[in-house]
């Protein structure tokens, strides 16, 4: 998604002369087209990313409109005083942009996942995030952030998949024996758990916290009666909590599975998919946890 994001934002900073770039020493083999189109527009802000957020919310203050970029952790983890002091209490339009989410940095350990991200983040107030589940949703996704007059996050991942058409909460396969929620790129291993199954699930992606899920989603829980979260992020804030909230406020009683990160089973290091498998978020895990939710 890294490489559709760069061809997007260098779209809009050339048509947008507010458009600032800022990028805490990282972009290599990514960002160069962009750094030479809009050459003084691009900013280097070094390893110092509280410093980076200081000046974009300076920046956006004066009504400039400025797009911060890192990875993950190092852009929300190191900074999460300069977001919510700087940024969202001041509801400043400071776009963060951050790559490797989850565990998308794999070998190179826990400094560099993110798994907490989206609690901390929709804790603070008026940002948006944004976690694509197709490349194709990206395009979309910077429209949306570069029309907000507010903070927003974007968070970076890896997909094959494409769509034609987005929404923050969609429907993409239509079934009627369980309900299932994914957050993001994850929808890919949850498809392939569908066709491990082979069964009728009906499948629905969530890409926007916060979100507003349509009546034909809580039509189809009060149909199958079964529902599965699966998401990359810890059990704490995530995806499952906003859920099952709903769920509870509205008095709706289902059967309820939630497969969520587990950090680190075997307390050692690996590929993006070694630590997905050890949290059973791999299509064989997905579809292991679904089997049990529709034979229960």
């Amino acid at each position: 998604m890294r490489a559709e994001f760069a061809k997007t934002i260098q779209k809009f900073a050339e048509k947008d002369k507010k458009l600032i770039f800022l990028t805490g020493d990282l972009g290599y083999s990514a960002f160069e087209n962009l750094r030479t189109s809009i050459q003084e527009r691009f900013i280097n802000a070094g390893v110092a990313e509280q410093n980076m957020l200081d000046v974009a919310a300076g920046m956006a203050y004066t009504g400039l409109n400025p797009w911060t970029y890192s990875i993950a952790p190092f852009l929300i983890l190191k900074t999460v005083e300069q977001i919510r002091n700087d940024i969202c209490i001041r509801n400043l339009p400071v776009k963060l942009v951050a790559n490797g989410g989850g565990y998308g940095y794999g070998v190179m350990g826990a400094t560099h996942h993110i798994l907490e991200d989206l609690s901390i983040l929709a804790s603070f107030p008026n940002i948006k995030l944004f976690i694509p589940a197709y490349s194709t949703d990206i395009e979309p996704i910077v429209s949306k952030m570069n029309k907000y007059n507010g903070p927003s996050y974007l968070r970076l991942g890896l997909s094959p998949l494409k769509s034609s058409s987005y929404s923050g909460f969609r429907n993409v396969q239509k079934g009627k024996k369980a309900t299932v929620i994914v957050l993001g790129p994850l929808l890919k291993n949850v498809l392939e758990a569908k066709s491990i199954l082979n069964q009728d699930i009906d499948v629905w992606v969530v890409t926007e916290i916060p979100f507003k899920p349509p009546i034909e989603f809580y039509k189809s829980i009060a149909y199958t009666k079964r529902v599965l979260v699966v998401e990359e992020h810890v059990l704490h804030g995530g995806l499952g909590h906003i859920i099952t909230n709903d769920l509870i406020r509205k008095s709706i009683k289902t059967k309820f599975t939630h497969i969520f990160s587990k950090r680190y089973v075997s307390k050692l290091y690996g590929s993006q998919e070694f630590h997905l498998k050890e949290s059973g978020l791999d299509a064989k895990g997905i579809s292991k946890n679904l089997k049990q939710l529709l034979n229960g």
